[in-house]
This record gives C-alpha cells, sequence and structure tokens, in this order.
C-alpha cells in the first residue's frame, strides 16, 4: 500500500513556518522558535492470532483494501493505548470474542512514506461467540490449516497462522523494570526450552 507524502509548512506546536535543518546528518522540517522537528509519518497496526480446537480464526475483509480476502482480525493502536489493549480491542470489535495476550510472535517492518509496522499477538480466547462487525467484516470463522491455505488468504497471515501450529517462545511483557513513561511496558523473548536428548522423540 502507497501513501502520499505530507509536506508540512507551519509547525503543528506553536504555528511558525518550518525550515529544513540538518539533524543528525539528516534533514528534518524544524521550527526555530519552539524546537519542534517532524520525525516523519508512522503507522501501528496489531493483528491477532486465535486458536479454538485445532481452528484459527479469520475475518474476511468488508472493504477496501483487500475487499473479500481472508485475514486474521486486527486494526490499528490508538495513541495512548498499548499495543496489548489495542489487539484485544480490536478482536472483540471484530469478532464478539473476549480474549488475552499470549505473546507477541512477529512483526512486519513496511518502511515508505509513511513507516508501518504491525505486530502480531497469539492470543488465548476466554468466551463469547462470533458476532462479526458488519461495517469492517463480512464473514467470519474458524478454519483448520488446510483450508486457510484454499482461501483467499493474506500471505502474512497463512505464515504467521503456519508458524503457531507449533510452541513459539515469542515475547512477554516483562514487570518490576523501571521504564520511563506511565504507559511503558518492555517485551522480552523468554528463555530458550532446553535442547532435548539425541535419543527423545
Amino acid at each position: 500500500m502507497s501513501h502520499s507524502i505530507i509536506t508540512y509548512n507551519f509547525c503543528p506546536q506553536c504555528g511558525k513556518p518550518l525550515i529544513q535543518a540538518e539533524i543528525s546528518k539528516r534533514v528534518y522540517p524544524f521550527c526555530p522558535d519552539c524546537s519542534f522537528v517532524h520525525w516523519g509519518e508512522f503507522s501501528l497496526g496489531v493483528g491477532g492470532v486465535v486458536w479454538r480446537e485445532n481452528k484459527v480464526l479469520l475475518v474476511q475483509r468488508a472493504n477496501n483494501p483487500g475487499k473479500g480476502n481472508w485475514t486474521i482480525p486486527g486494526g490499528f493502536v490508538e495513541q495512548k493505548e498499548r499495543i496489548a489493549e489495542a489487539v484485544v480491542r480490536e478482536l472483540q470489535e471484530e469478532t464478539g470474542l473476549e480474549t488475552e495476550p499470549v505473546s507477541l510472535i512477529a512483526l512486519r517492518d513496511r518502511p515508505g512514506n509513511k513507516h508501518d509496522l504491525y505486530m502480531v499477538y497469539l492470543l488465548r480466547y476466554l468466551s463469547g461467540e462470533l458476532q462479526p462487525e458488519l461495517e469492517e467484516v463480512s464473514n467470519i470463522g474458524f478454519f483448520t490449516v488446510e483450508e486457510c491455505r484454499n482461501l483467499p488468504l493474506a500471505h502474512l497471515s497463512l505464515s504467521i497462522i503456519e508458524a503457531t501450529q507449533t510452541q513459539l517462545n515469542g515475547f512477554i511483557p516483562q514487570s518490576g523494570i523501571q521504564l520511563v513513561g506511565e504507559k511503558s511496558v518492555l517485551y522480552q523473548a523468554l528463555p530458550p526450552y532446553p535442547t532435548p536428548p539425541n535419543n527423545s522423540i
């Protein structure tokens, strides 16, 4: 997906004209009055993988881009929202299901005119029945991996689904670590599992 370049001529903080200034050997729009720097355009999205009875949850897009295609459910992160909160909210809005995060399992990095990051969680089903949000989702259901392979499914979604058939370490939020920012969360990988003996199956 391509995004048009947004040109800023005036400072969004004080309204004064911006100039082009070199910072760390790169040129950025800069405000000489209040020191505002426009670092670029960024977008943060989340998706969730939910398994029930050896089937994975998929939604069918009701709108473009990708209208009619299937994907794992998800959406965009709001400004003051943690990513784990965002994926739980998006799952509930799109599917009607209550879930909880297990671990962060994938990151798609797409630089461009807008730098687009997409993060995927493995989620645990808690409660609820499938109720698609009809404005965004035209169909919904749980599918086997073999059924997924026969659907018009985003390659990214299929790759992640296939990876989650086996146990993943992933990244989990860490507690007891002092971080700057009230809502800051540190994600770290779990320790690796011990190497099994040569004669184990």
